[in-house]
């Protein structure tokens, strides 16, 4: 049953959040755990993601520990849920809030024992199963989706809602800055302010390949956009730098882009981003970040950089905050994309090169 929103709060103890997804899903929680934290500043906040997301915690300092679980482990036997289960249930926790839709997420938190439970009300069970029920409003910025959830904690124990924004917000580290500051001397780079450095990220998850949803543009509109921002010069007359990017998942893309490249004076960072921290420096030292929609993607509007960013199958208003620093170009010239249609990122590179200059005037 529902709690009365008079429910006593009580000044410290363990708060579990699970947000299963990819590292952009982890980052678009962030104006959630945020909100979360300073509604209870005296609690310990443990997340339970994905073991393909453990490194975010690389580049947040709002939770405090983290647990693990393939959720799309396949099969996923009853032994699985019942670790899971037990996992829980013996972590002492006080209050869970989970941002899972599926009326199975409801039951397990339910036979969790966790005293407060707080979900979607996402189906006919929710209400019965959870403490408190948020609806679920998937039409909207993925970040404001999540934030209902602390919301409802705050209107469930009359808590004033604290003035968190409802963009994720990243800081790169200093070690990880000092690194790819030298990085780019190194690479020619060292004087920033007769250079405009545009980062170009391919890249996307394979899981997403995997799963038939394909967000990839094609390597020969890459090397088109390359061509064409070499013979461009910023408005303000600084010299136009590409560097191009990547992860252990882009090899085959990024491979293939610098085949086509030939001798062009780009600057090469695959393999030299060790890490999501890394790469989040990189993306705070360019001047324009340009990628399909993936976890970078999300990176680079947590650290408030300028993008461009190409979406096919995926809808940007879902994914991207209403902000003028973030740009994209949308494949959806035939009318509403269906997420496993496997066409990828059909655009012309001239339309892309159009977005890029805006940025760059």
């Amino acid at each position: 049953m529902p709690f009365p929103t008079s429910t006593p709060l009580q000044k410290n103890g363990k708060l579990l959040v699970i947000n299963f997804g990819g590292i952009g899903d982890e980052i678009l929680f962030l104006p959630t755990l945020e909100c979360l934290r300073q509604a209870l500043p005296g609690w310990k906040i443990t997340l339970m993601l994905e073991p393909r997301s453990r490194s975010f915690a690389e580049l947040t300092d709002l939770v405090d520990a983290t647990i693990a679980f393939d959720i799309k482990k396949r099969p996923l036997l009853v032994s699985d849920l019942m670790d899971i289960l037990f996992t829980i249930r013996n972590g002492g926790f006080d209050m869970v809030v989970s941002s899972g839709s599926s009326l199975m997420v409801s039951a397990l938190l339910l036979l969790s024992g966790v005293p407060v439970r707080i979900g979607y009300r996402s189906n006919a069970l929710a209400p019965l199963m959870l403490s408190r029920a948020v609806p679920l409003h998937r039409e909207v910025y993925a970040a404001t989706m999540y934030h209902s959830l602390a919301e409802g904690l705050c209107q469930m124990f009359n808590r004033p809602l604290p003035q968190s924004a409802h963009l994720p917000r990243l800081k790169a580290d200093e070690a990880s800055m000092h690194s790819m500051t030298e990085f780019l001397n190194d690479a020619g780079i060292k004087n920033r302010e007769d250079n405009f450095v545009v980062l170009l990220h391919p890249g996307t998850s394979r899981l997403a390949q995997e799963k038939g949803i394909y967000k990839t543009w094609p390597a020969a509109n890459w090397t088109e956009l390359v061509e064409s921002l070499l013979k461009q010069q910023s408005a303000s007359g600084k010299a136009l730098k590409v560097v191009l990017a990547g992860g252990p998942d882009d090899k085959e893309i990024i491979e293939e882009i610098k085949a086509k490249l030939g001798n062009l004076p780009v600057i090469s960072a695959y393999g030299i981003t060790r890490n999501l921290k890394e790469l989040a420096a990189l993306i705070e030292l360019s001047d324009l970040f340009v990628c399909v929609d993936s976890a970078p993607m999300h990176v680079a509007v947590g650290l408030g950089k300028p993008l461009v960013a190409l979406f096919g199958p995926t809808d940007p208003a879902l994914l991207l905050p209403d902000d003028s620093r973030f740009s994209y170009v949308w494949d959806n010239k035939n009318g509403p994309r269906n997420m496993f249609d496997r066409k990828g990122v059909n655009l012309d590179t001239g339309i892309v090169f159009d977005a890029i200059k805006e940025k760059l005037s």
